[in-house]
């Protein structure tokens, strides 16, 4: 998918606000890209020291995920100053982390995954129970549950992520679970 695509996805994702999102190439190559049919991007604002190491956390984050059977597919990276507005803007919780565009097949997530600001870490404690690399590792298999499956529906991706990081197959044609005391379903973006 080339950069110019993905800004237009962006900004047209981004249209009810005022501001712009532009995003270029996280430059990873040489560096085991995790398969040539995903690309990540990072806005322009954010800062490119920063952009490349997140990136690679990312994808050493997918690499133990079938992601073969995304087939083409973009993650972008936005900063946490930018994210609230963006998310408002869609429509979406505020608190979430993460979120995919199915129809341009892009992965947009929040830089606060990567080094979060104390106040978001207590926010996203208090949401999903979790801070740090299990936040980040708990996103990126939800994000891939809705992915792989093509599924919009919150808690099927919860199930089809717990699959995922189980190392098994997700069954995409099946009914959601019950919702578990437990389970992250209910949090979950």
């Amino acid at each position: 998918m080339k950069a110019s695509f993905l800004i237009a996805v962006l900004f047209a994702a981004c249209a009810a606000q005022t501001q712009t999102l532009h995003v270029v190439p996280a430059h990873l190559e040489g560096t085991g890209q995790t398969t040539n049919s995903v690309q990540f991007f990072c806005t322009q604002d954010y800062n490119r020291d920063e952009c490349h190491q997140h990136a690679l956390v990312l994808r050493r984050a997918l690499m133990s995920y079938p992601l073969e059977r995304l087939g083409p597919w973009s993650f972008a990276l936005v900063p946490s100053d930018k994210w609230k507005d963006l998310i408002r803007a869609l429509g979406g919780p505020t608190h979430s982390p993460a979120f995919t565009i199915f129809g341009e097949r892009t992965t947009v997530m929040e830089s606060s995954l990567f080094s979060a600001t104390a106040t978001r870490s207590a926010e996203f404690l208090h949401v999903f129970g979790v801070t740090g690399e299990a936040l980040l590792e708990l996103a990126v298999n939800h994000e891939l549950g809705h992915c792989v499956c093509h599924d919009q529906d919150e808690r099927k991706a919860d199930d089809y992520g717990r699959e995922l990081r189980e190392g098994k197959t997700p069954d995409c044609g099946r009914t959601a679970r019950k919702k578990t005391d437990h389970g992250t379903a209910k949090n979950n973006r």
